[in-house]
This record gives C-alpha cells, sequence and structure tokens, in this order.
C-alpha cells in the first residue's frame, strides 16, 4: 500500500466526495476564528478523546497530565510544518512512560521489538513488519507525503490521502505504544497542510473512539503487514468524512 495511490478514489468520491465540499465550508466556518480561550477549550476536549480512543482498560480515566500532554502535541502540528522530525517532537509528547519515583523519559523512537494486534481473547490478529523495517518504511512514509504536500488536490482528495496516511502508519505500527494516537493526529496534521490550520480540530478522536469496533474491523485488511489486501481499504477511507457530522466535541466524562 502506497499513500500516494490513486486506485480507489473514484470508489470513495463517490461515496463521499460529492458532499464533502459542502461539509468542510461548513466546518470551516463553525471553527475558524475562534477566541484564544475557545480553541483551547477544543484542543483539551480533543486530547481527552485522542486518549480514551487508545486506552487500555475502560475502567482507567483519562488524568490531566494525559490531557496537558495531548494538547502539547496538538499544538505542535498547529504551530509547525509536517516532516518527519517535528513529528517525533509531537509523538514525543504522547508517550511518557514513568520510571521510578518522579523520573520522567519519554519514548519516541521507533520500536526495536516485535509487537503485534490481539483481539479480546488474546488471540493474534494483526503481525506489523519486522522491527528491522521500520525506520525505511517510515522514511518511504514521509518522503510520500512530502509529494502529496506538493500536489494540488481537491477537498475530497485531502481526506482520501490523509485516511491512507492514517491506514498505512497503523499498520506499519511504528511505535511500541500509542500508534492509534500518532496516526490520528498524523492524519489532521496532513489535513491541516492542505486545507488550512482549522483542520487541527476536526474531532476525528471522538468518531474513530465511538466507533472503535469498525475501527478496529475495517483497519484489519490482512493477518500480516505484508499481506495487507489494499483492496479492501475502502471502508476505513469512508470513516474520516463521517467526522465532519459531529457537531458537539464534549467529552463524555461522568
Amino acid at each position: 500500500m502506497e499513500v500516494t495511490d490513486k486506485r480507489f478514489f473514484m470508489k470513495f468520491n463517490d461515496a463521499a466526495g460529492r458532499k464533502l465540499r459542502q461539509q468542510t465550508a461548513a466546518f470551516v466556518e463553525k471553527f475558524n476564528h475562534l477566541s484564544e480561550e475557545e480553541d483551547e477549550d477544543i484542543f483539551r476536549q480533543l486530547a481527552w478523546w485522542l486518549w480514551e480512543a487508545e486506552k487500555k482498560s475502560p475502567s482507567k480515566d483519562v488524568g490531566e497530565d494525559e490531557i496537558v500532554r495531548g494538547i502539547l502535541a496538538y499544538q505542535t502540528a498547529y504551530q509547525k510544518e509536517l516532516n518527519e522530525q517535528n513529528f517525533h517532537e509531537a509523538v514525543y509528547y504522547l508517550s511518557e512512560i514513568l520510571k521510578g519515583p518522579n523520573k520522567k523519559t519519554m519514548t519516541i523512537a521507533y520500536r526495536r521489538v516485535q509487537v503485534a494486534i490481539f483481539n479480546e481473547r488474546g488471540r493474534r490478529i494483526y503481525k506489523p513488519p519486522e522491527s528491522e523495517y521500520v525506520e525505511a518504511l517510515m522514511t518511504a512514509l514521509f518522503q510520500q507525503i512530502r509529494q502529496l504536500l506538493r500536489e494540488e488536490m481537491s477537498p475530497a482528495e485531502v481526506f482520501y490521502h490523509a485516511s491512507l496516511i492514517h491506514l498505512k502508519m497503523f499498520l506499519i505500527h511504528p511505535f511500541v505504544k500509542n500508534n492509534m494516537k500518532a496516526a490520528i493526529l498524523l492524519e489532521k496534521w496532513f489535513l491541516a497542510e492542505k486545507l488550512g490550520k482549522v483542520y487541527i480540530k476536526l474531532p476525528s478522536e471522538k468518531y474513530y473512539c465511538q466507533n472503535k469496533d469498525r475501527y478496529n474491523v475495517n483497519t484489519l485488511i490482512g493477518t500480516a503487514f505484508n499481506n495487507v489486501d489494499d483492496a479492501r481499504s475502502l471502508p476505513f477511507l469512508l470513516m474520516l468524512p463521517e467526522a465532519l457530522k459531529i457537531e458537539d466535541i464534549g467529552i463524555d466524562e461522568e
């Protein structure tokens, strides 16, 4: 799978593209030119959804520290151009691990170990590429992203390629943890570079979180990285435009 691949765009456009121009215009009208306080509140709510989407235990609450680090990741994407170095800086804020009393380190390097995705019964359902291939795969991904950033695109084409970027990165699973969060951030960062910084505020985190079962099914397009079936990617690609329909970003804290 290459994120520059346009083979499935016509099907994507037939299913979602015709509505995107109107939906994107409405989104920009609602979320552009907000006050600094309103933007801060939106980033706070998005950060909550970002951590909520990938937390391992349903009983674990999203903490204030996680929300603050999520906001810092969004601010990095909001203020800086999309490249591999800046992406690592944003992931830095999503990857804190506590080691001993008051000692904090950050895990931002690409993984050096094999990982896998398991279902709720503990059965392996997807094997990402071996760790020795990850750095080269991510370098190639960002080379393709640079190519896409230079192209003129319609809003539908931007959403299509943003979704491919998300899916490709998730399938590579370049980090030991936080891969879904990093893929969501990268997807939105690409949208923001192509369509305007306002798209960092797109509540895709909430949509993916509230449709996590669909997300899990739609990202499972092979049992291993080397047998991924690109032809099965369309259901996932069609998820991102649905986030434009969300009118209330509010969190679901009880």
